[in-house]
């Protein structure tokens, strides 16, 4: 029996160091991993620590983000027949935008829109929009739990904004209107140093709008030609890559990182809070923890991440870079394609699939967010050639642009003059030419990104 224990015992002993060599070989394995990803991540140049992403500290004096937050908070303090006046005068002013407001809605939005205290406010982002500066308070140490509340106020200041100039514009107050596009652009612009990637999602529908209200202030009255070098210089400005790479790279910094370096019972709660499934019972969600944090699962699972991060920071970068460059533009698709891979192959690692976000989605965004800039610009640019000549040139070329070219297919817009009206195109993410045929309502496919000009009839 003896004889017995000590054989049973001597082949667990040999299981335990077997299983041990084993458990040692994969961490130092997940380990290496992890150590090359960093290696990769420093010898890019890539930010290696917080500082290196957060907005620096700037005077209150030389802060618009104060002046914004002031405007917000004088709109939200004020009454309206549903919440407060910013929310609900950023209700109908969207609607407004999207040409579905009724007509008694649409009276109301005049008279809002010039009460005095609506007045006021919309000055005081003027006053914001002359500061060199513009950073918000946020406490960066706090993870996922970052708190963006001003994210919502500018949506809606940006809002309102369009409906002002677009109102002001059909009142016969061009100079007015015209300067309200330019407070819109120098909003929209005022996540420019956002660090993480849901301000600067915002930052692109605003730039969006700003380019859609361009369009219909040109219907009325195009800019006369100092209007039009103030409103370019701004534009031009906006397309810019840099923005998104930095907040990739503060992704990785401020939510990644953190969320890693947790204590297991922290970590337990992020997954709850990010990723919790109604009727999954709690001993299953905690066993989910435990195997995500099995050191070498849970090595790899950081490295994962981390590679991710990295090529998505280099994806955007080349991005940028490649609507001209045909080259680029086939190592765009690779890296494209290479990260779809990787996404699809690490849904296994736990804390990957939660904290990366859809950079897929966000290229989408972001492209088409350029490709609305660039045929406001071109657009605009074909108005003043019109305003000095008294006709459309025939072709894009004639306004020696830089910045024609459409980043779904990395050659110049599609342009076709019409007498005194012009269309001009990017032809979207289904990357095929639809003749300039805008979407429709629910349209999944089959349309262009398009600017119809018909300010000449």
């Amino acid at each position: 029996m003896r004889k017995r224990t000590v054989k049973i015992l001597k082949i667990i002993a040999i299981i335990v160091v077997f299983l041990s060599l084993i458990y040692a070989i994969a961490v130092g394995v997940s380990a290496a991993k992890l150590r090359r990803v960093y290696a990769d991540l420093k010898n890019d140049n890539r930010p290696m620590r917080p500082a290196d992403v957060i907005p620096p500290e700037i005077p209150d004096s030389e802060n618009a983000a104060l002046l914004y937050e002031s405007a917000a908070l004088l709109l939200k303090a004020q009454p309206a027949p549903e919440g407060n006046l910013l929310e609900y005068l950023g209700g109908l002013s969207d609607k407004f935008i999207k040409k579905s407001l009724e007509s008694d809605k649409l009276a109301e939005l005049q008279r809002l829109i010039d009460q005095d205290v609506v007045n006021q406010a919309l000055s005081i982002v003027e006053q914001a929009s002359h500061r060199r500066s513009c950073r918000f308070d946020r406490d960066y140490n706090d993870g996922i739990d970052i708190l963006l509340p001003n994210l919502p106020n500018l949506r809606e200041l940006s809002r309102i904004l369009s409906a002002k100039a677009c109102i002001e514009a059909r009142a016969g107050n061009l100079d007015n209107a015209w300067n309200v596009v330019h407070t819109q652009l120098k909003l929209a612009d005022a996540m420019r140093n956002e660090p993480i990637l849901v301000p600067q999602l915002v930052r692109n529908a605003s730039i969006k709008l700003a380019c859609r209200t361009i369009q219909e202030l040109c219907v009325i009255a195009p800019p006369n030609e100092q209007q039009y070098r103030s409103i370019e210089d701004l534009l031009a400005g906006l397309d810019d890559i840099a923005p998104i790479v930095r907040a990739i790279d503060g992704e990785r910094l401020l939510l990644g990182e953190w969320a890693f370096n947790l204590p297991k019972n922290e970590l337990y709660k992020v997954r709850m809070e990010l990723d919790q499934p109604e009727d999954m019972p709690g001993i299953i969600q905690r066993l989910i923890i435990l195997r995500a944090t099995f050191k070498p699962l849970f090595l790899a699972d950081r490295a994962a991440y981390m590679r991710l991060m990295h090529k998505s920071a280099q994806l955007f970068q080349l991005f940028g870079d490649s609507y001209s460059h045909e080259q680029a533009n086939n190592e765009l698709y690779k890296l494209s394609s290479d990260i779809e891979k990787i996404e699809r192959n690490e849904k296994r690692y736990l804390l990957t699939s939660m904290l990366f976000p859809s950079m897929i989605r966000v290229k989408q965004i972001h492209r088409e967010m350029i490709a609305e800039l660039r045929i406001t610009r071109v657009g605009l640019a074909l108005l003043q050639h019109k305003q000095s000549r008294d006709a459309f040139p025939d072709t894009l070329e004639a306004l020696k642009l830089s910045d024609i070219i459409d980043p779904y297919s990395a050659e110049p817009l599609r342009y076709k003059v019409q007498g005194q009206d012009f269309i001009l195109y990017s032809i979207g993410p289904d990357k095929k030419d639809n003749g300039g045929s805008p979407r429709e309502k629910k349209q999944e496919k089959d349309w262009d990104i398009v600017w119809s000009y018909t300010g000449g009839r």
